[in-house]
């Protein structure tokens, strides 16, 4: 079988890393061996990556500190697909992803870059072969990360509705990529059952 690179995205709270967890154990469970997989998230762990996760948690102007967040996004990406990701789909592994560019075609392009101008900066990064969008309203994915002793920059109802909407445009921006929207707003047992379901077609084609 050929290397998969499968990414979930969409707001804080929407529930990326259960659905992720959940692929794995589906993936395993249908006979790809771990060793078969690489699971990976952005922002990374690297440096740029921390810089990123530190601006984050403070309360910095996300509009004032618009282009310095873009240019560590597409620093921190373009490391963590040399290193991680092109390496992992040579190898004819499969990847999850929690979070890849869509995260910042929004975040990014609601701080008011344009999106041909974001797009254009990862030219020669690899497109996923399908991106979950999870997808919610925003005041459930507020109630869902409250217990965070403190919010991110970002986190606040008016802006996250924005990105959700943003979210939810990608696949008439970008009709040429693979993006499914899954209501996140239901059990996880039904979001599972849907994403197995989508995952278990796209491993029979790419047996192929």
């Amino acid at each position: 079988m050929r290397g998969l690179f499968i990414v979930f995205d969409g707001l804080d709270g929407a529930g990326k890393g259960t659905a992720l967890r959940g692929a794995r154990s589906f993936l395993i469970a249908k006979g790809i061996p771990e060793e078969k997989m690489l699971v990976t998230a952005e922002p990374t762990g690297g440096l740029h990556g921390k810089k990123l996760r530190e601006m984050l948690s403070q309360q910095v102007n996300p509009e004032v500190n618009a282009r310095q967040f873009l240019d560590l996004y597409i620093a921190d990406r373009k490391e963590h697909t040399e290193s991680e990701i092109l390496p992992a789909i040579s190898a004819g592994k499969i990847i999850l992803c929690d979070r890849y560019k869509y995260s910042t075609f929004v975040y990014q392009g609601l701080q008011g870059i344009p999106l041909e101008k974001i797009r254009g900066l990862h030219a020669g990064m690899p497109v996923p072969d399908i991106t979950f969008i999870l997808d919610l309203p925003a005041e459930t994915a507020l109630e869902r990360i409250s217990r965070r002793k403190r919010r991110e920059v970002f986190e606040e109802i008016g802006f996250m509705e924005k990105v959700r909407q943003g979210f939810l445009s990608l696949k008439r921006a970008i009709p040429e990529e693979n993006i499914v929207v899954v209501d996140a707003s239901r059990s996880i047992r039904d979001v599972r059952g849907e994403i197995n379901a989508t995952l278990e077609k796209l491993i029979a084609t790419a047996g192929n």
